[in-house]
């Protein structure tokens, strides 16, 4: 069935740390030629950040599978048409540059829209293209506090926290994926394409605020850190057992009684509603813990379970590795880099029943393919001669 939806897409990434990568690795996990440049010599700063053993970055592993890379120095004019004619057959191009610098090296949309007017031109950026802070750069632990995130993150009535991964860089990357396949839909299809988009780290953390920005307009709640504990149901949350905790609630009203029930504690039945609970939330709770507590996880998990109840335990990173449902789901994939060895890589989110959609090749070394890729491009030696001796892949 071929290597995925997206097996006759073509993108070419020139992006670095973690919001751009992550947008390419989920093209090019569902089938897209995803081509990376980088700069000669230095490459994404991801090569050399989150070093792990043996100065092997999996912060970088992670986000580049399934992807070639080129270096390309595009300071300089052969370097900037080597790109621009890479461009120009593309299906897809991604960049993560501070605002107005793709046009400042000549690879703007307008630049690249000459060469080639049905690219679709992704650019994320820490506040977006329009707005007074436009211009200013932004990093994801920035932004969380910026964009409220870290305000509702944390212990109850504790200081706020960030959370404990780079959500808004991933969660942009997400949305630059999903405004691409938008983009290539509407290509087929529109008889003026247009097809520039932006998104923001900033744009993306508002968003996550979810309903919380619909409750200020409505009544000016202000909410803070949550904890362990829900925003609007009771019970949902953390609860501690007899050798650890687990997380579960009652989603409706209707499974009242049947929790009641499985948990032997018939004064409950005087809190039918969830309104009526968040309104005796601690005594609710506090019934709820000093039952729970009694027995261990496993058989509050078995038992929660078997009645229908939403539930599960803390898991740590090694837990999840281990999980059966994680094996089941090809959610970490076993994977043999040419440099560390055996190790796991994240899988794929979206499950493609007819499609293999597992890890199909390695981060790529710097520049690895640089030399495939351009004999591809130019149509003569000559020309490839010349960009190289013009500095075009960098020094020689």
């Amino acid at each position: 069935m071929g290597d995925g939806p997206l097996a006759d897409v073509s993108v070419v990434e020139m992006t670095g740390h973690r919001a751009g990568p992550f947008c390419g690795a989920l093209l090019a996990d569902m089938g897209a030629d995803v081509v990376k440049i980088e700069r000669p010599g230095v490459g994404d700063p991801a090569r050399s950040q989150g070093i792990g053993p043996d100065g092997k970055s999996g912060y970088f592993m992670a986000n580049n599978r399934n992807k070639r890379s080129v270096t390309l120095d595009l300071k300089s004019s052969a370097g900037r048409e080597a790109a621009l004619e890479l461009l120009a057959d593309a299906d897809v191009f991604v960049e993560n540059f501070g605002y107005g610098v793709t046009d400042k090296l000549g690879i703007g949309y307008d630049d690249v829209r000459e060469r080639n007017p049905n690219i679709v031109y992704a650019s994320i950026k820490g506040y977006g293209e329009t707005g007074p802070m436009k211009e200013k750069p932004g990093l994801d632990l920035i932004l969380q506090a910026e964009g409220g995130l870290m305000s509702v993150t944390g212990p109850e009535d504790g200081a706020p926290v960030k959370v404990g991964q780079a959500i808004g860089d991933l969660t942009t990357g997400m949305f630059a994926a999903l405004g691409v396949l938008a983009r290539l839909y509407e290509r087929e299809r529109a008889d003026e394409f247009t097809g520039k988009f932006d998104v923001g780290l900033f744009d993306s953390i508002v968003a996550l605020l979810n309903e919380y920005l619909t409750e200020y307009s409505m009544d000016g709640s202000v909410p803070g850190p949550q904890g362990v504990t829900h925003q609007t149901l009771v019970p949902y949350q953390r609860f501690e057992t007899a050798d650890g905790a687990i997380v579960t609630g009652v989603p409706s009203d209707d499974r009242w009684d049947d929790f009641v029930d499985l948990l032997g504690r018939k004064e409950l039945r005087e809190h039918p509603t969830n309104a009526v609970r968040r309104e005796n939330a601690d005594r609710v709770v506090g019934i709820i813990q000093a039952e729970l507590e009694l027995e261990t996880t496993e058989f509050w998990v078995e038992r929660l379970t078997k009645a229908g109840f939403p539930c599960g335990p803390i898991n740590d990173v090694a837990d999840v590795v281990e999980h059966d449902q994680t094996a089941a789901r090809d959610l970490v994939v076993p994977h043999e880099d040419p440099d560390w060895g055996e190790c796991v890589l994240p899988g794929h989110p979206i499950n493609f029943p007819e499609y293999d959609t597992v890890v199909r090749s390695p981060a790529p070394r710097l520049g690895e393919h640089t030399d495939a890729v351009f004999a591809d491009v130019v149509d003569d030696q000559t020309t490839l001669e010349e960009w190289t001796e013009d500095g075009a892949f960098g020094e020689n």
